[in-house]
């Protein structure tokens, strides 16, 4: 599923262009032998046709995408009684009064081409051609199945709500909807792909978000020449700004609630059709490491919290390289005591710190991967038992020494703190950069390369807004909540007077 902003594929040959070229016959037949042509005889492409003395009648849709319960009931036969009833009308020369009785409360539109045609079938609308009119009425009843609500798989909270977005955008509207109740709540859709025509989502509150992201964002779909897009992870990859970073530039989730908050903040989100996932933009470093409970649990919980989460990810991007640069480098830096059992514990292994951390480092990242794509009744009891009897194995045979057992596995458990999968991988990847770092330049080049891991943050935009704001560049009044989460009454100034005023009375 390769994709690129210039696309290699012969995109005109697939779409639908050249079709607006092709108007719409006045004979039925014709029409369906047009479509049987466009679709390539396709088995879903369902037509049948209704002859009356006074007019005939063919409908075509496609299986599975319209309702055909609701095109029997609402269409077919309010149209036939119509029809039993003005048995002299000439239908031909006045189709508004077949399409006046048709009980759809949707817009019904005309097709003039074969392009309207292909469009609005693959849109789930049935077509409607009358014998002797040059134009289809395209019927809006829809009926493609969609998943329920429920909790976000992979966003989960203690405390919060449990809603979560779903593969259809309409629904993904009304949960933002219900929760930003202001007419500024604005939603501009388009498509994109060549192929698919996905259907694409711009969301943001007029006079919050900043016309500049909206206008690159919009400029970056315009310079799309792609064929196919599935899910927001592609459009991240072709929507982010030009140079390297192995950190996420978009916030992705599937979270109602993260979504409005961030568009409050004066934020855009992107959804697309058929993904739960959308897309917040601009984002910071630190917000990787903000989840939603944050701002539903007390202040200093919360702030522990996430002083936890920050820990735990420098645990998981340098703990197996510190543990390699202190016993190959520095040992002078480990206490006496500690030092002699852990030289008892390399006694006899045979290979040196580093290849030491990097087999079972690859070892948990081959069972992870594991406990993911395994059928989920049994991939989390894999990837638990696997660890503990590898692990166990192991030290056993004489291969790896208890420590490093302890250190990966401190690691691989402090990577899943983070609230946001990709920002963890990025440690993934980094980790085994560092390792090879510590064990050729120990703890020396372990700072070297942390001050340029830094350096490199300090570079990176978030469509063209810095990405380690607002600690670079440095902003007092936004420290609020970045480290640490103050209280609520403290963000804005009416608030915090008014709290203090309840303080003084005693309130």
């Amino acid at each position: 599923m390769a994709a690129s902003r210039e696309s290699k594929t012969d995109v005109s040959r697939l779409g639908t262009e050249h079709l607006a070229e092709i108007p719409v016959n006045k004979q039925i037949k014709a029409n369906f032998d047009e479509l049987q042509k466009i679709f390539g005889s396709t088995a879903d492409l369902k037509t049948i046709v209704y002859h009356f003395p006074n007019a005939s009648i063919g409908f075509v849709h496609l299986e599975g995408l319209t309702d055909r319960a609701q095109l029997e009931e609402m269409v077919i036969l309010p149209i036939q009684g119509r029809i039993e009833k003005e048995a002299e009308t000439d239908f031909s020369a006045e189709p508004e009064k077949l399409q006046q009785a048709i009980a759809v409360t949707a817009e019904i539109m005309a097709a003039h081409s074969a392009k309207d045609l292909s469009d609005s079938l693959l849109s789930g609308h049935a077509l409607m051609f009358i014998e002797g009119v040059s134009f289809a009425y395209t019927l809006p009843i829809q009926s493609w199945k969609t998943r329920s609500i429920e909790e976000p798989v992979a966003q989960t909270m203690v405390r919060g709500p449990r809603e979560g977005f779903v593969e259809s955008l309409s629904t993904n509207m009304s949960l933002l909807r219900r929760r930003i109740t202001s007419p500024s709540l604005h939603f501009k859709q388009r498509k994109i792909g060549k192929l698919t025509k996905t259907n694409l989502l711009l969301c943001y509150i007029d006079g919050l978000a900043e016309p500049e992201i909206l206008e690159t964002i919009t400029k970056r779909l315009d310079e799309l020449q792609i064929d196919k897009i599935f899910d927001t992870g592609m459009l991240e990859e072709l929507l982010e700004d030009k140079g390297y970073t192995p950190f996420p530039v978009f916030q992705a989730t599937e979270r109602p609630d993260v979504t409005a908050a961030a568009l409050a903040e004066g934020k855009v989100a992107i959804m697309l059709e058929g993904t739960p996932f959308a897309l917040i933009v601009p984002v910071t470093f630190w917000s990787f490491f903000q989840a939603a409970e944050d701002y539903y649990t007390h202040y200093e919980l919360s702030t522990f919290v996430r002083v936890i989460r920050m820990l735990s990810y420098f645990i998981a991007l340098s703990l197996p390289a510190i543990f390699i640069a202190l016993i190959t480098f520095q040992p002078e830096l480990i206490p006496s005591a500690l030092l002699v059992s852990l030289a008892a514990q390399r006694e006899g292994i045979p290979f040196p710190a580093f290849v030491e951390a990097l087999l079972m480092e690859m070892i948990f990242e081959i069972l992870r991967e594991a406990g993911i794509r395994m059928p989920r009744a049994i991939g989390s009891a894999v990837s638990i038992v696997g660890a503990i009897v590898i692990g166990e194995s192991a030290v056993a045979a004489g291969l790896v020494s208890p420590a490093i057992v302890i250190v990966v596995s401190l690691t691989a458990i402090a990577s899943f703190v983070s609230p946001y999968y990709s920002f963890s991988g990025a440690a993934r990847m980094l980790r085994f950069l560092l390792m090879v770092v510590a064990s050729t330049l120990g703890i020396f080049g372990m700072i070297i390369f942390l001050f340029m891991l830094i350096t490199h943050l300090c570079s990176v935009t978030s469509l063209g807004k810095p990405y380690f704001a607002p600690l670079a560049p440095f902003s007092f009044k936004e420290q609020k909540d970045v480290l640490f989460r103050l209280p609520l009454w403290w963000s804005e100034t009416k608030l915090y007077k008014s709290y203090m005023k309840r303080r003084a009375k005693g309130g």
